[in-house]
């Protein structure tokens, strides 16, 4: 009886230890991941700021004053950014509010393109192909967020040069790039919460992790649905549809 008990109490702990494994690695990985999200937009606003103080010139107020809204705007997703922190958990995700209104979808796009592009460290291309007086119901900060994050990726996923094409009508906007791929095993999960894909350089860019997992969650909330796809060596394509299937 006591070597069974014994055997019990021995069996408990070794459980609990892996338990506590499990959750350190989780916590790991958040800090991991969210210190990369947050990277972007501070390099964006660093860089921003670097340039005037080394270039600035009093008498061009135009540049002077893009300078000032790009650093604005990453200090808007900044904040945006530490909501998303508090919402990450599901429970928030299903009372979480959206402010829906009527969005220009070509500003949102060409604003974030052109602040992922100025903050990449290898040439971008990016080609916009959206029509002046596109609109869609939805919150405009996360519509920017997630647009943000996969065109993030599609630069960090790519060789040494990139080039991405964004579409959009009235049904859907699509994010094209010539990257790395993604492998076919890994595609069901990778909007999972914590997900990174594990092979090669991949995994030491670190995405994968909370990005997508939010873009998934704000997409369901917005009553959307966004597929990919996605061959290795020959690029990823996301879809955001502004309709489920369901509502067509």
């Amino acid at each position: 009886m006591i070597l069974i008990l014994m055997g019990f109490l021995i069996w408990y702990l070794l459980h609990w230890v892996g338990r506590l494994r499990t959750i350190e690695q989780m916590k790991d990985d958040f800090t991991h991941n969210m210190t990369h999200e947050l990277k972007t937009p501070v390099a964006v606003a660093y860089s921003a700021a670097d340039s005037m103080l080394r270039y600035y010139d009093q008498s061009d107020e135009a540049r002077n004053k893009q300078f000032l809204k790009i650093i604005m705007q990453r200090l808007s997703f900044l904040s945006g950014m530490i909501e998303n922190i508090l919402s990450m958990s599901m429970e928030r995700f299903k009372t979480m509010k959206l402010n829906i209104e009527p969005v220009a979808i070509k500003p949102i796009v060409e604003d974030v393109s052109g602040m992922m592009g100025l903050k990449a460290d290898k040439p971008v291309d990016i080609n916009i192909d959206v029509p002046d007086n596109l609109s869609v119901r939805a919150d405009s900060l996360h519509l920017g967020n997630i647009l943000s994050n996969l065109i993030d990726n599609a630069i960090k996923y790519s060789g040494n040069s990139v080039n991405i094409d964004i579409k959009a009508d009235d049904r859907s906007i699509t994010i094209a790039d010539n990257g790395i791929g993604i492998e076919k095993g890994n595609l069901p999960y990778i909007f999972d919460k914590f997900y990174r894909v594990t092979s090669g350089d991949r995994y030491e860019a670190g995405g994968y992790g909370l990005g997508l997992f939010y873009v998934k969650q704000i997409v369901k909330l917005l009553g959307w649905s966004i597929d990919v796809t996605s061959k290795p060596g020959q690029g990823t394509r996301f879809t955001l549809k502004f309709k489920s299937d369901e509502e067509r």
